[in-house]
């Protein structure tokens, strides 16, 4: 019996002790009192948190989408340095890095590339100055490209991708591929 089939065996087994009635879920409820509370207090505590981290405190979501918070772990010091040194300057961070096309896939995308680039600057699961775009980032950097100079790129042939010729414009230190700059060069 492979996995699969074990686990549907077991939702089966779980599913026959279930009660039937409304009286039943009722006297279920009641024999697990300890168990409900538990899970609506973890319920409510989540959803909470999720308030809080969508709408408060003020200027929360603000702060995390400037540059000196993005430039605030190690790995993004010379990143950021770079930038502060370059023509895109008055851009911030999540003009080129996040998708810009309606604001639920943006923070849907803030929240998944701020939680991996925590998760991997605290984890030690990559060398600090290992920084790479994904494809998906590669994309949404070319997107955002042409959202900003889409007039220019109109006269352009747009099957390479810009950073193909433009790769340290923003970054100097990611001008060659595979080389990697740690924050004293």
């Amino acid at each position: 019996m492979d996995a699969t089939e074990k686990i549907k065996a077991w939702l089966l087994r779980a599913a026959e002790r279930l009660p039937r009635s409304r009286d039943g879920w009722l006297a279920l409820l009641k024999k697990n009192r300890e168990l409900v509370l538990r899970l609506s207090a973890l319920a409510v505590f989540a959803g909470g948190g999720s308030l809080f981290m969508l709408f408060g405190p003020p200027h929360l979501v603000t702060l995390t989408e400037t540059p000196s918070f993005c430039g605030s772990c190690h790995s993004m010091k010379g990143q950021h340095k770079d930038w502060r040194l370059s023509s895109h300057r008055q851009n911030w961070c999540i003009d080129c890095h996040l998708p810009n096309d309606n604001a639920a896939n943006h923070y849907l995308w803030k929240a998944i590339d701020g939680g991996k680039d925590v998760f991997f600057e605290y984890s030690g699961l990559r060398e600090h100055d290992e920084i790479s775009l994904t494809e998906h980032g590669k994309r949404v950097l070319q997107k955002n490209c042409i959202r900003c100079h889409g007039d220019i790129m109109a006269r352009m042939d747009t099957t390479r991708s810009c950073i193909d010729c433009h790769r340290g414009l923003a970054h100097r230190r990611n001008g060659l591929p595979g080389e990697r700059h740690t924050e004293d060069r």
